[in-house]
This record gives structure tokens, C-alpha cells and sequence, in this order.
């Protein structure tokens, strides 16, 4: 077998390269974009679309538009009016975050990013990664709320940029790790787990996020004895987690069924227990064949972020907002959604290629 293997890896190596030719990609082009009569007009359409529109939307945005100004005066009524998002970027990044202490937000943000290039290496042992995926949540929390080395910021002074990538990166961190557990414990053979977890995830799925977060924000603390707090953001990140959590683990126990009994008995009767099985046979598959729909709970998640806004936290739409309510801004709300616009896709982007690169990883290892 292993030089079988072999003898195919050498024959690929040696495979030539074919380059295409102009003829080959006026091919492909003819082929995906001119191939019947309809396709030859949508594709007329859309191109005339955009070549109708772009030159409006670029001039709008950059060729026309004011960048530097102090008051509205400055601003070019027919194009956008970027002199409150330059002078208020700091705002919008670091929120009313000490200045002093900045620079615990910029280590934040580092070591988030630095999850994406560690995710996409195929070099790095996975366990290392595992690792580094484990302990960003207690990192974050550590920097930008404190801790044992490290004065202690209060839940105020987190706002804008920062609030949202500190929600989205712990949320989504945590939540898979709950949602594997939930989908066990439905599936479970003991009656009392299978109870407990089928009870919570129905009643989380009937439940909109935002009834949740209002109870965790204003409802919670009334219950709780005399003295004691809870800290609401620890609030809001468990019912981020929890209520994400229990949409996965549908998600995984659906990729669970799916996996053939056959290989569950095998394991089992080569002398495997129920935990190895679910370790090494069941989960990796599982979860394989799990990443389209999970990736995009993922991204679901991130955009929920905006929701404490109501809660009177000033995530990234709400500093925004703020900023286009002073009466010297005031009515040109359109480019501070523009720059909101472009935060969120870069991060849910990112995801979503970070998606595609699994699914191909996993289609090459099918073959």
C-alpha cells in the first residue's frame, strides 16, 4: 500500500505543467458566462450594471469625496464626507478605552489576528493550535478587563472596534467546545442528560437572542442576593456562548446521524470505549462534515454582536451613531455605515475563506 502510494505521489510530481493558452480562457469564458442565449443576457446586463454604477459609487467614495476639513462646511454635498470618520477613528477603534492603556487593546487585536495565519498553516502542529485557540479568550479577558498584572478596566470604557472583536473572538472560541457537549448529551443513552440537553436547546431556539440578553442585562441582577454583581459583559459573552452553542450543537449532532452505524459497532468491538470512539472516529468526521453550516453560525454570531448596543454598550454601530447625533454631523449617518460595513466584511470575509480553505483541505483528503 505505502508503495502504491508512493508510486502515485512521484507520478504527480513528475506530471508536466500545461499552461493555458488565450484560446483555453476564451473558452472558459464563453463557456461560464456566454453559454445559451440567457446566460449571454444576464451577463450583458450585469456588465452594463456595473459598468453604469462603479464609476458613480468610486467617485462618490474617493475621487469626489473631502477628507480633511473641521467643520461640515468643507464637505462636498454630492460626495462623501469622510472628515468625522478621520478625525473620530480613534474613537471608533478603541471606544472610551483609557489612552494610557492602549496599548492592551492593540496586543488584543494582534493576537486575535494571529489566530487566522495559525488556522490557514498546514506546518503548525494542530495541537499547538488547539492550544492557542483555548487560551485567547483568558488572554483577551485578561488584557482588556485586567487581572492578576494588570489594572482593572471597567465595562464602560470598552466600546467600539474593540468590544465587538472582544465578543466575537471569546464567542466564538467558547461556543463550539458547549455545543460538541450539547450535542452528546443529546444523544446520550442516560435519560436525565438527554432530557436536560434536548430541554435547552429547544427552549434556546425559541427564544430570540435579544429576549436573553435583556434578561442577563437587566432581569438577572434582581435575583441575585443583596451585594452581589455580576459583571454584565461576563453577562452578555455567556448568553453570546450558550445561545450560539445551542444552534451548533444541532448542527453536529445532524453531522453525527449522518456518520454510519457501521463504523460506531467496529469501534466498539475492536475494544474501543464510548470516548475514544467519539474522539477518533465520530468527532472528526462529524465536524468535517459540519463546516459550511457551521462557519456560517460563526458569522451569525459575530454580526449578533451589535445587539448589546441596546443594552447601552457602545459597540462599533453604536459609537458610530453616537458620532452622527452630534449637531455638527448630524443627517450624514451614510458614511459612518459604509465604514461599519467594511469592518464586518473583512472579519466575516476572513471567515468564510477560512471556511472555503477547510472544505478544501478536507475534499483533498478524500482523494
Amino acid at each position: 500500500m505505502i508503495t502504491q502510494i508512493t508510486a502515485v505521489a512521484s507520478t504527480q510530481a513528475k506530471r508536466p505543467v500545461v499552461r493555458k493558452s488565450a484560446r483555453d480562457y476564451l473558452y472558459i469564458i464563453r463557456r461560464n458566462l456566454f453559454n445559451s442565449p440567457v446566460d449571454t443576457i444576464v451577463t450583458l446586463a450585469i456588465s452594463a450594471l456595473l459598468i453604469t454604477y462603479i464609476p458613480l459609487i468610486l467617485d462618490w467614495l474617493y475621487f469626489s469625496a473631502v477628507f480633511s476639513g473641521a467643520t461640515r462646511a468643507a464637505c462636498n454635498p454630492s460626495a462623501a464626507c469622510w472628515i468625522p470618520i478621520i478625525n473620530f477613528m480613534d474613537y471608533y477603534i478603541y471606544g472610551p478605552f483609557p489612552i494610557d492603556q492602549r496599548w492592551r487593546v492593540d496586543t488584543s487585536f494582534v493576537l486575535g489576528l494571529l489566530a487566522f495565519p495559525l488556522l490557514f498553516s498546514q506546518r503548525m502542529p494542530q495541537k499547538i493550535i488547539l492550544m492557542y485557540i483555548f487560551l485567547l479568550p483568558l488572554v483577551l479577558w485578561a488584557l482588556l478587563k485586567g487581572g492578576v498584572f494588570l489594572s482593572d478596566i471597567s465595562t464602560t470604557a470598552l466600546g467600539g472596534m474593540t468590544l465587538t472583536f472582544f465578543l466575537g473572538i471569546i464567542a466564538m472560541c467558547l461556543s463550539l467546545p458547549v455545543a460538541i457537549i450539547l450535542a452528546l448529551g443529546r444523544r446520550s443513552r442516560l435519560p436525565i442528560i438527554r432530557w436536560v440537553c434536548s430541554g435547552y436547546i429547544e427552549l434556546v431556539r425559541a427564544v430570540p437572542v435579544l429576549t436573553f440578553l435583556f434578561m442577563a442585562s437587566l432581569m438577572l441582577q434582581l435575583f441575585l442576593p443583596g451585594g452581589v454583581t455580576i459583571d454584565v459583559l461576563f453577562r452578555i459573552l455567556f448568553v453570546l456562548v450558550f445561545v450560539s452553542a445551542a444552534y451548533k450543537a444541532e448542527i453536529i449532532r445532524g453531522a453525527i446521524q449522518a456518520i454510519p452505524s457501521g463504523q460506531i459497532e467496529a469501534s466498539y468491538a475492536m475494544g474501543c470505549g464510548y470516548w475514544k470512539t467519539m474522539a477518533y472516529i465520530v468527532m472528526p468526521q462529524a465536524l468535517r462534515n459540519s463546516v459550511p453550516a457551521l462557519i456560517t453560525n460563526f458569522i451569525g454570531l459575530f454580526k449578533e454582536t451589535t445587539l448589546v448596543m441596546i443594552l447601552g454598550l457602545l459597540e462599533v454601530m453604536g459609537v458610530v451613531r453616537a458620532t452622527f447625533e452630534n449637531a455638527e454631523w448630524i443627517g450624514m449617518h451614510v458614511e459612518g455605515m459604509v465604514l461599519v460595513s467594511f469592518f464586518f466584511f473583512a472579519i466575516c470575509f476572513s471567515i468564510a475563506q477560512y471556511g472555503a480553505h477547510l472544505e478544501r483541505r478536507i475534499k483533498r483528503t478524500k482523494y
